[in-house]
């Protein structure tokens, strides 16, 4: 038996060396190979190239409705959720170091009644003074239950940035295609995240849902862990129109009292990045259009030096599908007047499920045709954005004001990258990641 045993240890000795060796080998390589790999040339990728981003979904607690949105500046970023607890819910932040949140900064809540999720109440919070380029953890909840711990880095505060705009995820239409749907904006989700880690916010051109009231539909956009460590910019749209849901689910930031449709938490907002203001409108009701002028020259007066000004509204005055032609007429005149008055510089837009670029509209509604790079054009460009989620596809008609006008059969993804002299727009065919369109604006001193 001692024979037996010394000739055990003997072998165990023996492969443990070898395995040591291994493990040196091992070692010797460099640590970077993974992510020096280049990424599928455009057109070679799929839907599987981009990393899963997953994080442990809410709904594994309690608490529901986790939503990320924008703050008024970079320097903040605020959060809503539902919860059971009639106790007010606090936000634990800290850094990315502090695994154990021994540090975390302490966020009170305000708490009410849901007036849509019997048994549910509503929490929302302003996180402030962020740092630039640095990584946060956080959970939010109460002495009665908390989320997971989830990650959000903020990007770096300057001229330069990028934003992603996508246009109606419409999860619901079809309701029985719900689980597709939502599959499909996780994947969208996923390349965004994949390919611009560094994007300022994500901004989604309204209809979120297809049904304003359905719960489901709501969990199918907001339980996405990307979105945890992502700063949304909603826009209401005409699916998101019914009753209080779209306030509930979302705080936003210098939010007015101009555009509202169905309550006081819907009006027209705005905030700023770097050099550039955005004015996000409710276009949804026809007796306010006049009032959006109003709310983007009270803006304009708050933010008078800002060099860029984009405005976002999920009703476009400049679409291509036949059936939304008489309203976006009609909507047209608003529009030409104060993008005129205010130098606003683009405008981008929904509601179509198909993508137009227009050339640049001069205030009499005329159109200027400039190449790319466009040097100080005179006008403002519109673009309307196709479906981020496959819910629905339009053949859009001919329009003279069209610079690009096409159906897309496949969720897309646009990128706005900001310079202090340079607006550029890029859309991608969100599968295979192949540019469907592009177009450079210009601002130089003259």
């Amino acid at each position: 038996m001692k024979k037996r045993l010394i000739f055990l240890l003997a072998v165990l000795t023996l492969l443990a060396g070898c395995a040591k060796e291994t493990g040196n080998k091992e070692e010797t390589k460099p640590a970077e190979t993974e992510e020096q790999k280049e990424p599928p040339a455009p057109g070679e990728e799929n839907w599987g190239t981009a990393p899963d981003f997953s994080a442990p979904m809410i709904t594994g607690t309690a608490i529901r409705s986790l939503s990320v949105t924008v703050g008024r500046t970079e320097e903040e970023v605020n959060l809503t959720w539902y919860s059971p607890s009639e106790t007010e819910g606090q936000v634990y932040w800290t850094t990315a170091e502090d695994t154990e949140f021994a540090d975390a900064m302490v966020y009170s809540t305000s708490c009410e009644p849901s007036d849509v999720t019997s048994g549910y109440y509503v929490n929302r919070v302003t996180v402030t003074g962020l740092l630039p380029q640095t990584e946060y953890r956080y959970q939010v909840g109460n002495e009665e239950g908390v989320s997971p711990a989830y990650s959000y880095t903020t990007p770096d505060f300057s001229e330069e940035f990028r934003f992603t705009a996508v246009g109606d995820a419409q999860l619901g239409k079809p309701v029985d295609e719900l689980n597709w749907q939502k599959n499909n904006w996780h994947k969208v989700l996923n390349k965004v995240k994949y390919h611009f880690p560094d994007t300022s916010f994500l901004v989604s051109l309204g209809d979120q849902v297809n049904n304003f009231d359905d719960n489901e539909e709501y969990g199918a956009f907001l339980d996405q862990g990307a979105l945890y460590s992502l700063s949304l910019a909603p826009v209401k749209g005409n699916h998101d129109v019914g009753g209080p849901q779209y306030s509930e689910h979302f705080l936003l930031p210098n939010q007015s009292s101009f555009g509202t449709c169905d309550d006081d938490g819907d009006g027209d907002y705005w905030f700023t990045r770097g050099n550039t203001l955005f004015l996000v409108l409710n276009t949804m009701d026809m007796e306010k259009w006049g009032e959006h002028k109003e709310f983007v020259a009270s803006a304009v007066e708050a933010c008078p030096d800002t060099k860029w000004r984009i405005v976002f509204s999920h009703f476009s005055p400049y679409n291509a599908y036949e059936d939304y032609r008489e309203n976006a007429q009609k909507l047209r005149p608003y529009f030409l007047e104060f993008t005129d008055a205010f130098d606003i510089d683009l405008v981008m837009c929904g509601h179509d499920h198909a993508y137009v670029r227009t050339y640049f509209i001069q205030k009499d509604g005329s159109w200027q045709e400039y190449e790319s790079p466009a040097a100080n054009p005179e006008g403002t460009m519109y673009v309307t954005l196709s479906s981020s989620s496959g819910s629905l596809y339009r053949r859009p008609s001919d329009q003279n004001e069209a610079a690009v006008s096409k159906k897309r059969d496949v969720p897309e993804v646009t990128d706005v990258q900001v310079t202090a002299d340079s607006l550029k727009i890029c859309t991608y065919n969100a599968e295979t990641w192949e540019t469907t369109d592009e177009f450079e604006i210009l601002k130089k001193e003259m």
